[in-house]
């Protein structure tokens, strides 16, 4: 019996040519699809981190304003400064009085610090910076003297009989206040500085201020015009103060997209 025989069986040119083909159509497609997902991925974590960054820098400024003295408040091109109150309390004597030479508070007990200061009615910011207003004193020039009711608070280094306020608070109320703080925009950074001492007249440059603490970046002063990103309206009798901040960040590399923040600070108004 003849065997028989089989013909060798494969795949023609034009098969291998198509599958190739077919191959090289899927691998783009699936190149595509992966880096469109890539760029998606990327764009939005840019933005999610431009989203935290701003929240973040408008709850710092914000939590910080709400501790400002009133009056202390100022802001000069992009930069707002104010003096933080440390400690606060009652007085029960008089102290806009020449006669009186000492302040007397109503159960207080504060272990002070260098370079604070003592502010009694600063209404506007002149009386808090500039110090011949004699609305705030030298914390470091006054020696404490303390009983079991009060702590008494001896101005001892001014001309008898002590150290004359230029004015009575309406609550008598009286401020510890520390150094100021400044918040700065400059080069698409929100910059923190502290530590620069007492200024009469705001500074915003950076040789004066130091070159104090990044918080955040991409933050822009241009828009579709020019962007203040600290406005002040000072208080009055039926209002508090207010701090407007506007802070928009964008980030070419997110599709230039932008994310804008508007908020408002209400400020104490009771000097």
């Amino acid at each position: 019996m003849i065997p028989t025989i089989k013909k060798a069986q494969g795949f023609t040119l034009v098969e291998l040519v198509s599958v190739i083909v077919l191959l090289g159509l899927l691998s783009a497609g699936a190149t595509i699809f992966i880096g469109d997902s890539v760029r998606i991925y990327n764009d939005s974590t840019r933005r999610a981190e431009l989203t935290q960054q701003g929240r973040f820098a408008v709850e710092r400024v914000s939590r910080e304003l709400r501790s400002a003295l009133p009056g202390s408040i100022r802001v000069k091109d992009e930069c707002i400064e104010f003096a933080p109150i440390a400690a606060a309390s009652s007085y029960l004597n008089f102290v806009a009085d020449g006669h009186y030479a000492q302040l007397q508070a109503a159960g207080f007990n504060y272990t002070a610090d260098t370079d604070q200061r003592v502010a009694v009615h600063s209404i506007e910011n002149k009386d808090v910076y500039q110090y011949n207003r004699k609305a705030v004193v030298d914390l470091g020039s006054v020696a404490g003297a303390y009983t079991d009711l009060q702590r008494q608070v001896n101005f001892t280094n001014f001309t008898p009989p002590g150290h004359k306020f230029r004015s009575e608070s309406s609550s008598k109320r009286f401020y510890i206040i520390n150094e100021p703080v400044s918040f700065c925009v400059r080069n698409k950074e929100l910059v923190r500085h502290d530590g620069y001492g007492w200024l009469q007249n705001q500074a915003t440059d950076v040789a004066t201020l130091g070159v104090g603490f990044p918080l955040a970046v991409d933050i822009q002063l241009v828009d579709i015009s020019a962007v203040t990103p600290f406005t002040y309206t000072p208080g009055v009798l039926a209002r508090s103060a207010v701090v407007h901040v506007d802070f928009r960040f964008s980030n070419a590399q997110a599709s230039n997209e932008w994310v804008r923040f508007s908020h408002e600070v209400f400020v104490r108004n009771v000097p």
